[in-house]
């Protein structure tokens, strides 16, 4: 285990810190079950079985930042599944703070692009050890910060590519433990309403026609709105799709000619 000074935990907030271990998300249900309770941080220089949505494995080498966050909402799990889009405004206003530049995103579910390119990646899981015990929603985040991978479905970036100084992990650490207990306070103090309004208008995509592949299914249409749960409203030859899980992909402009 590894601590570091640097760090700065917002108040009922508190962390662990690994040099190198299998996964924060898995590490953060050992936590669990060894009795640790909402608001704890993990953190890795370096993760050996780091994972994405749907499985998709994450490079977690080190020089970027893997981390995950053990929270209990107080609300039902369905209600615990508008975290994805109070991380992603953390994730985004996190970027921001080293980025000087207008084009960072948020993409639908839970994705942070500067200029269209992936620079982060987000996976929720749910965890509760019995009936009677809260269920926790473990926050799974990977932010790149001096490389990245080269993905299957997506470009991806880093914050060191665009910046005019070298940082690292223990610095954008800091700023995102801060940003998200903002959006979280926010969160529980208005509800989601205002998060969903603050997600569309830092929103890639929106108005525009977009891509969207589920498990099973491709649908072409106009990205228009969320819903007042998150689910993405896409117009499709005059009626109104609502998409619960999938990936989104842009057209290129030429396509939208």
């Amino acid at each position: 285990m590894s601590d570091n000074n640097q760090i700065k935990m917002p108040d009922g907030f508190d962390y662990q810190a690994f040099l190198s271990i299998d996964s924060t998300n898995k590490e953060a249900v050992r936590q669990i079950d060894l009795g640790a309770t909402s608001g704890l941080w993990i953190t890795a220089v370096e993760q050996t079985g780091g994972r994405g949505r749907g499985g998709r494995e994450w490079v977690s080498k080190p020089g970027n930042l893997y981390c995950s966050l053990i929270y209990n909402s107080g609300k039902d799990l369905y209600s615990s599944s508008q975290l994805t889009f109070i991380t992603s405004l953390a994730v985004r206003d996190t970027v921001s703070e080293f980025l000087k530049n207008d084009d960072i995103k948020c993409k639908w579910p839970n994705d942070v692009l500067v200029k269209g390119k992936k620079i982060s990646g987000v996976l929720l899981e749910t965890y509760s050890k019995g009936v009677k015990d809260p269920n926790f929603i473990i926050i799974g985040i990977g932010i790149n910060i001096s490389h990245h991978p080269d993905l299957a479905l997506y470009e991806a970036t880093h914050i060191n590519h665009y910046s005019k100084g070298i940082f690292n992990h223990f610095e954008v650490f800091n700023i995102l433990a801060q940003k998200m207990a903002f959006w979280i306070d926010k969160w529980q103090a208005d509800g989601f309403a205002k998060i969903r309004n603050h997600w569309l208008e830092n929103s890639k995509g929106l108005g525009e026609m977009i891509t969207v592949r589920t498990a099973n299914e491709e649908f072409i249409g106009r990205f228009i709105d969320l819903d007042s749960d998150g689910a993405l409203k896409l117009e499709m030859d005059n009626e109104i799709k609502l998409i619960h899980s999938g990936d989104v992909f842009f057209r290129a402009k030429k396509e939208m000619k």
